[in-house]
């Protein structure tokens, strides 16, 4: 079995505990082989990456990063996140040739089972399987798929590295960041889906595999009323993504704003994440403060002393309507007739 996450040095502690997950609840996999994309981790972290590697007796390798500027002589708009989002549409080169399957995991996750089943997925025609993002379908227009597309969570990912090596996929997402200026919804997932979507090449597979932290803070018609999504997953798979998930997506909200890592936050599994972090080198490293910028805390104060119904509403408009709409705008401002975006009508 081959997994890869990408991390830096400031999540290195957080990628160390899901690391720690990973290879506690995996021991029953004969051969596990870890691939960490550096970017710009420090010596000392990765001789502690490498300590709990050698726990359990598992190979190790730090891969490179790359310069993504100069593949895509694009200027890349990354916001709020990091630009090591990016590495994971480029595992084909990072990767040796011999690795022809890969899991990719994200490095604010918790690994509860064994992910064997998973791994040994025959995924046939297609080339990478995920869990559905639960979003409206204005997100795949804004990435130029069809409607009722799969579009999927880039969280956790099974890929057919082979596939994707013999279609030449690399160049493909690098001509999709060229073609949107390098400036595209949701980063690298709007790249995979807007990519393999339209070649028929994605698979969905159970929530299990990545309970994302809004299955938490709304339950199941609450979900439905705040994302709008079209095709979603159903109330079994939800329940099931809550009260026994293989992958747990540590996706920060608007309405929780913290995360395990930090002082009082409240996760349902976030004593199973502080367990598996006591066992790391990092387990003496105290809990870290809300770093939030100060309007992103009043806001997640002002939605829990609001009535929920009413935060429901209005932020069902703002992440599911005007947002993509807004995205789409700028776009067809942006092109020219012709290129993506253009002529989309936002109903």
């Amino acid at each position: 079995m081959d997994i890869v996450y990408s991390t830096s040095d400031y999540y290195s502690e957080i990628c160390g505990t899901s690391l720690e997950s990973l290879l506690f609840n995996n021991t029953n996999i004969s051969s596990l082989n870890v691939y960490i994309i550096n970017n710009d981790i420090s010596q000392e972290n990765i001789n502690r990456l490498q300590i709990i590697a050698t726990f359990y007796k598992r190979s190790i390798y730090f891969i490179d990063k790359i310069d993504l500027k100069k593949i895509t002589k694009t200027n890349i708009n990354v916001g709020r996140w990091n630009i090591g989002t990016f590495y994971r549409l480029y595992l084909c080169s990072l990767l040796p040739m011999s690795v022809e399957k890969v899991i990719y995991l994200d490095c604010d996750t918790i690994i509860r089972h064994s992910l064997n089943d998973i791994y040994n997925f025959d995924l046939g025609k297609f080339s990478v399987a995920g869990v559905d993002d639960c979003r409206s379908d204005l997100y795949r227009l804004n990435v130029g798929m069809k409607e009722s597309m799969p579009y999927i969570n880039n969280g956790f990912l099974l890929i057919n590295l082979k596939k994707w090596r013999e279609e030449k996929i690399e160049q493909e997402f690098t001509e999709f960041i060229s073609k949107y200026k390098g400036d595209i919804t949701y980063m690298d997932q709007g790249v995979l889906n807007g990519v393999l979507s339209n070649k028929n090449e994605i698979f969905e597979i159970r929530p299990i595999y990545n309970s994302q932290r809004i299955f938490y803070d709304f339950n199941f018609n609450e979900l439905l009323k705040l994302r709008r999504p079209t095709h979603h997953l159903d109330l079994n798979e939800y329940n099931e993504a809550i009260n026994n998930p293989t992958v747990v997506h540590f996706t920060p909200t608007f309405i929780s704003g913290t995360r395990p890592w930090n002082i009082k936050d409240n996760h349902k599994y976030r004593d199973e994440f502080l367990y598996y972090k006591s066992l790391t080198p990092w387990k003496d490293f105290p809990l870290r403060k809300d770093d939030r910028k100060f309007l992103k805390k009043i806001m997640t104060m002002i939605c829990k002393l609001s009535p929920r119904k009413f935060v429901i509403f209005v932020f069902s408009y703002l992440h599911s309507v005007w947002y993509p709409k807004k995205r789409i705008k700028k776009m067809n401002k942006a092109f020219s007739k012709g290129d993506a975006y253009e002529n989309i009508n936002c109903k």
